[in-house]
């Protein structure tokens, strides 16, 4: 398998993915406010947030500490505290007509004019237009704001990311004193909260940069591994049947305990357009669960999902939701099912009940992986049998 041939390489790749996990690597999906709405790629709402963090007067009460540090990489780093804190915050102002800048920053001294893209490019001589309009304004300095530091058409305004204006908002919060007041507190959460989306914007966590290393470094051994991973759990569909005979003699489930096989095909109830596919079970059941002509009404067991009608070989992923192998009670038996039907937990395919996924996370050690997954299995229907089995058993009286 390449790079991660070797026990040591295999191990440390083992301890990157869990620490990577326990970071949060796998609760990826919108987290911050913007992303939840769906705004985070439409520039009218950044422009509203920005404009709200850089007015001193606002709730956040971080006073005038970000638009000094703007003010500084525009190349105004001078400015006197009182003209910067009394500044006048404006939005999408016209001047001359036809040309529009996103945020004016006025102060006794000089005018910030700022032009903000996030995604869309500059318009036709629109930062030299904006340049020319204010430049009558005494000491007017211009900021070209966007994702990735884009070049400005005119010199005279200063390029600038919105990671480096992430990195001058982090700064302030963390040197502004504690916010006073609900409102104070509330807005002072709403600016950490855009820090976020920023960040997340622009991939500049540790935890993106470790996880796209681990991705580049291993990505191709990552889909060997995968492959691999799929024909382990294949065989463990093969080897279960045998091993559950093994197991119910064992434990002493009793004489009348059988290992029983079982292929329907599932009908999405949710989305009944969808074409049905089939699905496996191998359960343990009381030869009382059995109908007269031997048909399976109820039992405790595996499932797993075939790949499509007229194919036995499974088509499993330990780690997508719809291909997981599971575990649980199974009673293709509607009037078994619907005696058992206040069992606790999950019910699947109106078969399953009580139904958990399969243990599939490695045991520790060089043993045999097929026999080593089947026994965490096995584990997992021994609790069920013991919990379940009695339940089963006045449901098939009925």
């Amino acid at each position: 398998m390449g790079a991660i041939g070797s026990d040591p390489d295999r191990d440390w790749l083992g301890g990157e993915l869990r620490r990577l996990r326990s970071e949060g690597l796998g609760t990826a999906g919108r987290a911050t406010a913007l992303e939840i709405l769906g705004l985070v790629d439409l520039e009218r709402h950044h422009q509203k947030m920005i404009a709200w963090l850089l007015d001193p007067s606002q709730t956040h009460q971080l006073g005038d500490r970000l638009l000094t540090s703007l003010m500084k990489r525009a190349g105004h780093g001078d400015l006197p505290a009182q003209a910067l804190a009394e500044a006048e915050v404006l939005q999408e102002v016209e001047q001359p007509p036809g040309t529009r800048a996103d945020i004016v920053v006025r102060t006794e001294v000089c005018t910030l004019v700022i032009e903000l893209k996030v995604h869309a490019t500059e318009g036709v001589r629109q930062t030299e237009r904006l340049a020319d309009g204010y430049a009558h304004e005494a000491a007017p300095a211009y900021v070209f704001l966007t994702l990735h530091r884009a070049l400005p058409l005119s010199d005279r305004f200063h390029p600038m990311s919105l990671s480096e204006f992430a990195d001058d908002l982090e700064a302030s919060l963390r040197s502004a004193p504690h916010a006073v007041g609900a409102h104070g507190a509330a807005a002072r959460t709403a600016a950490s909260d855009y820090l976020t989306t920023l960040q997340r914007m622009n991939r500049m966590t540790a935890l993106d940069d470790d996880a796209a290393r681990l991705w580049l470094s291993h990505g191709v051994a990552m889909k060997e591994a995968e492959a691999a991973s799929a024909r382990v759990l294949e065989r463990l569909t093969v080897a279960l049947p045998g091993r559950l005979d093994q197991y119910a003699a064992q434990l002493k489930l009793g004489t009348d305990v059988v290992v029983r096989q079982q292929t329907y095909e599932y009908q999405s109830q949710k989305h009944p357009g969808r074409q049905p596919y089939p699905e496996r079970a191998v359960v343990l059941a009381r030869r009382n669960w059995l109908a007269a002509d031997g048909t399976l009404r109820a039992g405790i067991g595996f499932g797993h999902r075939l790949r499509k009608a007229g194919q036995l070989e499974p088509d499993i992923d330990a780690f997508k939701t719809e291909l997981r192998p599971f575990v649980g009670v199974f009673a293709p038996d509607q009037a078994v099912y619907t005696a058992l039907s206040q069992l606790p937990g999950k019910t699947w395919a109106n078969r399953w009940l009580s139904l958990q996924y399969a243990e599939t996370n490695p045991p520790s050690g060089d043993r045999n992986l097929v026999d080593g997954l089947i026994d965490r299995i096995l584990d997992q229907l021994s609790a069920s049998w013991k919990e379940y089995s009695g339940q089963i058993d006045a449901a098939v009286r009925g």
